[in-house]
């Protein structure tokens, strides 16, 4: 779903599809706040380019629904498509190389709008991306860690194994020296995207290897190719980074107790989501309580902005199917919304066609 990334002083609204954008001028919108403006006139922009425009002011909100139409939102990614892969006899779309292209879709915003040739997208690892890593588990010993990684785990164990998952993450990278990357890992880290830990859990263990100068050996073995300075560099940015976002918000979903939780019968389900139970949690970066085998899961999440959702699993001790419910209170957010959120921060994709059923068959398992 597109969101606004910007706005401008004359009350403009920059509404972002992917890596490009449409401004969208007040006096084109109609008396239902939609975008009047005929899908071929809107003027559409790299986000960056507008961006760097007079009176931009950044922010990250949800588009309202119907702000702009289907047609508007097929015109935005139709430029785009031409942008990477070229307009014939367009010199302002000549197109991007192989290269630039890789690069582009690698850091192309995600406003779960997903770019249209599937193809090209796939061909491209993001770096920090969700797919699980595989590093030691600091409960036991690493091999080939060398006494530099004791001199960085003054404070236990965790430090260490939280810079291999780093480390380990670069193997989808080729340049660590840009700033993009680092805008880049400082957002994973901070929506707590790709890892369990939190940005309050990471920081220690990269302020203290920058201070130390030090990276444990098996953390450089693991970063394919990178050497210990490449390493210590990007971690020295990274935090200056991260020191510039100060305040760091709450991750985007916090698990709550179940007992701040209305009750079920105040519950308004608003879609379910077909998934182990284990990518869910993962997914959410959150564990389900231990249940009965005749009980249903439940898992109690507050988003950013405060409001709880609720996923409910089919019985059993496996299901794949939950269930997504919102407080039957007012003052909820949009289901949309929340569903639009669940897809930029967990990948979840909240179905809502044919709910009834899916309730009733949660319900009755």
């Amino acid at each position: 779903m597109p969101r606004i990334v910007g706005r401008y002083a004359n009350g403009g609204i920059v509404v972002a599809v992917g890596g490009v954008c449409a401004v969208v001028e007040p006096d084109a919108l109609d008396a239902e706040g939609q975008c009047a403006t005929a899908p071929s006139d809107l003027r559409i922009a790299l986000v960056s380019a507008a961006g760097a425009e007079p009176g931009f002011a950044a922010t990250d909100e949800p588009m309202p629904p119907d702000l702009l139409s289907a047609d508007q939102i097929r015109a935005l990614l139709e430029w785009e498509v031409g942008f990477v892969e070229g307009v014939s006899g367009h010199s302002e779309r000549p197109g991007l190389s192989s290269g630039e292209a890789e690069l582009y879709l690698r850091y192309r915003p995600d406003t779960g709008d997903e770019y249209p040739n599937p193809f090209a997208s796939q061909a491209v690892d993001r770096p920090f991306s969700l797919d699980r890593l595989a590093v030691p588990s600091p409960a036991g010993s690493v091999a080939g860690e060398s006494s530099e990684a004791a001199a960085l785990g003054a404070s236990g164990d965790e430090e260490p194994h939280l810079l291999l998952q780093l480390c380990a993450s670069m193997v989808y990278v080729d340049d660590l020296s840009g700033d993009e990357i680092v805008a880049d890992a400082a957002e994973d880290l901070i929506d707590r995207m790709s890892y369990l830990a939190t940005v309050e859990e990471f920081y220690p263990a990269l302020t203290r290897a920058v201070t130390a100068h030090t990276v444990p050996d098996s953390a450089v073995e693991l970063a394919d190719g990178f050497d210990a300075n490449d390493i210590l560099d990007f971690f020295g940015r990274l935090t200056a980074e991260l020191d510039r976002r100060r305040p760091w918000p709450d991750p985007p979903l916090v698990t709550v107790d179940p007992a701040t939780w209305p009750s079920m019968g105040s519950s308004r389900p608003i879609g379910w989501v077909d998934i182990a139970i284990s990518d869910l949690e993962w997914a959410v970066k959150s564990a389900f309580p231990d249940v009965d085998a005749d009980d249903q899961p439940l898992l109690v999440l507050r988003l950013r902005g405060g409001q709880l959702v609720a996923l409910v699993g089919e019985d059993g001790y496996n299901p794949n199917r939950f269930l997504v419910l919102l407080p039957d209170l007012d003052d909820q957010q949009d289901a949309a919304e929340v569903a639009a959120y669940l897809s930029r921060y967990a990948d979840l994709r909240v179905e809502s066609e044919g709910l009834e059923e899916a309730a009733a068959e949660v319900s009755a398992s």
